[in-house]
Order: C-alpha cells, then structure tokens, then sequence
C-alpha cells in the first residue's frame, strides 16, 4: 500500500512541476531539423508533421489529467509562416483522430443496439419454443446465443464506451492546446 500511495505522490508532484502560472500543462518539445520536421511520407496537401512528435506529445499528455489544458512549447528557430503551419498540421491531426473517434462511438451505439435487439429477440424465441416445443437442445442454444448477445452489448455498453470517451476527452485536450515556439538561445544555435 505505501509503493501505490508513493507512486501517486510522485505523479502529483510531477502534475504540479509542469502545471504553469496560468494553469496549463506545459510539455516541451524540441523540433527537429527541416528534413525530419514532416513526415516523409506525407505530401501536398496531406502534409503532416513526423509522427515521433505527435507520439512524444501523447505520451507526456497521456497522465496529465483531461480537464487541465495543454500549453506545447515548440523549442527551435521557425519563422512565422512555418509556426501557423505547424499550428495548423496539428490542429488538423488532431481534428482527424477526434473524426476517427466520433465514429467509433457510432459504430459502438449501433453495435449495443443490434446486440440488445438481437438479443431479445433470440431469447423471445426461446421462450416460445421452451413453451410451445419440446425440443430442449434447440431451445438451449437459443438461450445461449441470446445471452451471449446481450453480454456482448453490456460489454460495448459498460467497458467499450467508457474507454472511447476518455479517448475522446485527451483528443479534445489536444484539439484546444496552446501551441508556443521559444526560439533556440543563440549560444545554442
């Protein structure tokens, strides 16, 4: 019990060394050079900036608590036209996982919804044919898919939906960050 209570310690006390003045949580990030600064895959207009920022970015976001907003300062020499458009790749990555999101969430309505009306149904038939027919094998199978249809609609109910809205809320978290550019020191340079 004193690890677990140390560990949440440790976290709150990193919480609070990057939480700025203002309230936002500051994660730092040093940009690459030109050539590694978009993905190289990516052109035209699907330009995108080198996953191994979006990936360092989430995995510093990733215990920082959704509510609390995210300040990204971007440490490197860019002018101000590549600034706008980093400003803007990101903030179209990030509008691109929400839409990837919200459609998960439709696809886990529909999935619970077709589970529980299938579910029902299948059990309605078993109870008719446990009733009507003699036929206890057909009517045990009818049980079990049944049951089975609407555990798996629990599941996309209660487990499923629960971990896409969390999903969501650190998208949403990204979508509204701040993003700042502190140039390189000149010593640095």
């Amino acid at each position: 019990m004193s690890k677990n209570k140390e560990r949440m310690r440790e976290l709150v006390k990193y919480a609070e060394e990057i939480i700025d003045d203002s309230g936002y949580a500051v994660i730092d990030v040093k940009l690459p050079r030109d050539e590694e600064l978009y993905d190289p895959l990516s052109t035209g207009n699907n330009l995108d900036l080198n996953p191994a920022i979006y990936d360092f970015i989430d995995q510093q976001a990733n215990i920082i608590p959704s509510k609390i907003p995210l300040k990204i300062r971007m440490h490197g020499d860019v002018d101000e036209d590549k600034q706008e458009e980093i400003r803007r790749l990101m903030h179209r990555h990030y509008m691109m996982r929400s839409y990837d999101v919200t459609w998960d969430f439709a696809a886990n309505f529909r999935k619970a919804l077709f589970l529980i009306i299938f579910g029902v149904a299948v059990l309605v038939v078993y109870f008719l044919v446990t009733v009507l027919l003699d036929n206890p094998l057909f009517a045990e199978i009818l049980s079990i898919v049944g049951s089975f249809s609407l555990w798996e609609a629990a599941n996309a109910i209660l487990l499923d939906r629960p971990s896409l809205k969390r999903n969501r809320d650190a998208i949403e978290q990204n979508i509204n960050q701040i993003v700042e550019f502190v140039p390189y020191p000149k010593d640095n340079a």
